[in-house]
């Protein structure tokens, strides 16, 4: 018998303290909720854990971040409706000034009224805003007029070329008689010189060739650059389209390409088309027996820019960010809904004659303010999608981080009475172990 080591005690009291250091774990865990508290519980776990919680963290604000962007829309959907009221009773005006049975003073009085909704719409345009943001007022929002010129950004690519009257005059000059024998006025875009190779497609990065539409004036631009995929964006009234040449090997697989960028070649469906015959790119005004206007149709080499946008960063644009990771955004492009931008500055019901000219104006001015509503009905359904999808992908990250990261209750709780027995066990061992040294004692006697 030996007294200098007691080693059945220490055994003992070595396993009571195991025993206390798990059921210490098994307390944190009860009381917290969680079977990970420190990365020494899971290391895995915790770091697979925490990325997941910054991921479903990202994606509830991306959830309030859509719907905040719906409410943006929805302010300037009811502005824009309101406009288009207006625009349907200066319709009714119009169409009651083109009436020779009215008197001058008539008109006159009708004149006034039409005045009034004018100033009205452009109230609404400059003092729509949400969260101090303007929504309608357009500013720096590309508004490309006659009257305001814009900047012209590069040039033609060397391969191709405008036909020499449109150039010359700045405007559609030529003519373009259709399979129907109709003839319009046009411009002839020849690409024919392209021939597909890298040093081609470097030449085209950030040229291309602008026009304005045969009569709103909107503005539309052809951009080329070096990728594969072609893309458009709207800012106010101004329409781009970035055409990918980087796996075009033709003039033709260009031509198809803008085509296919400006809504088969009718862009934002106004009067102004593009069509391909005999190997050259035709845009023309689709209306018969119209003459060249000076002040309409305008042409060019070069992309259009907002001459107040050098940097070409658009004020009428603004993002959402609907993901928690960069780049998981989408662009709503803002339009600019004033009588400037929609072509009504002035508006004359004098006379038969300038009535029915204002009917065709504040027609042009429905279908752009149509056009536009309907895209913020596009974006307001697609952020509406993009809610639900969020809060499923978050509920179902919550789930898979709660496998790793949540105590299982009732497995816990079954290994917290294994210990307490396993304590008490240890402690009765520690007692007897202690009882055996006393048989020493006994030899004493």
């Amino acid at each position: 018998m030996i007294i200098q080591h007691n080693l059945l005690a220490s055994n003992a009291t070595r396993q009571f303290n195991i025993n206390i250091k798990r059921k210490s774990k098994n307390v944190e865990k009860l009381s917290s909720g969680y079977s990970v508290n420190r990365a020494a519980d899971d290391a895995a776990g915790l770091s697979i854990s925490e990325k997941m919680r910054k991921q479903i963290r990202g994606l509830n604000q991306a959830v309030d971040n859509a719907q905040d962007g719906i409410s943006l829309i929805q302010v300037a959907d009811g502005a824009m409706s309101s406009i288009q009221a207006m625009l349907h009773r200066s319709t009714e005006l119009c169409v009651q000034a083109a009436n020779d049975t009215l008197t001058e003073e008539d008109r006159d009085t009708i004149q006034k009224e039409i005045n009034q909704i004018l100033e009205e719409i452009d109230t609404i345009s400059y003092k729509t805003r949400f969260n101090n943001r303007y929504l309608l007022k357009g500013d720096n929002a590309l508004i490309i007029g006659a009257g305001d010129p814009p900047t012209i950004a590069g040039g033609m690519p060397p391969w191709g070329s405008i036909d020499s009257t449109s150039l010359s005059n700045g405007y559609m000059s030529s003519t373009y008689t259709d399979p129907n024998g109709d003839t319009h006025v046009a411009t002839i875009i020849d690409f024919s010189g392209f021939t597909g190779s890298a040093d081609d497609i470097a030449d085209a990065v950030g040229t291309g060739f602008y026009t304005t539409c045969c009569t709103c004036q909107d503005h539309y631009s052809i951009c080329f650059n070096d990728g594969y995929d072609s893309t458009s964006e709207t800012s106010g009234n101004h329409f781009i389209a970035n055409i990918g040449i980087g796996n075009a090997t033709s003039a033709d697989e260009i031509y198809q390409h803008i085509i296919n960028a400006t809504g088969q070649g009718n862009p934002n469906s106004h009067f102004t088309e593009m069509v391909v015959e005999n190997g050259k790119l035709i845009v023309y005004d689709n209306r018969t027996n119209v003459t060249a206007d000076p002040n309409y149709g305008l042409i060019g080499p070069g992309v259009a820019r907002s001459s107040t946008d050098s940097t070409e960063n658009r004020q009428g644009d603004l993002y959402l960010q609907l993901g928690a990771n960069a780049g998981e955004n989408l662009k709503i492009s803002l339009p600019a809904v004033s009588t400037a931008s929609m072509g009504l500055t002035s508006i004359d019901v004098s006379s038969h004659q300038s009535a029915s000219s204002a009917l065709d104006k504040i027609e042009n001015a429905v279908i752009y303010v149509s056009g536009e509503r309907s895209k913020m009905g596009a974006y307001q359904n697609r952020l509406e999608f993009t809610i639900n999808n969020l809060e499923n992908y978050s509920e179902n990250l919550t789930d898979a981080e709660s496998v790793i990261r949540d105590t299982d209750m009732a497995t816990t709780m079954t290994q917290m009475a294994k210990d307490n027995i396993l304590e008490q066990v240890s402690q009765a061992m520690i007692s007897q172990a202690n009882q055996n040294q006393q048989g020493v004692l006994s030899l004493l006697q």
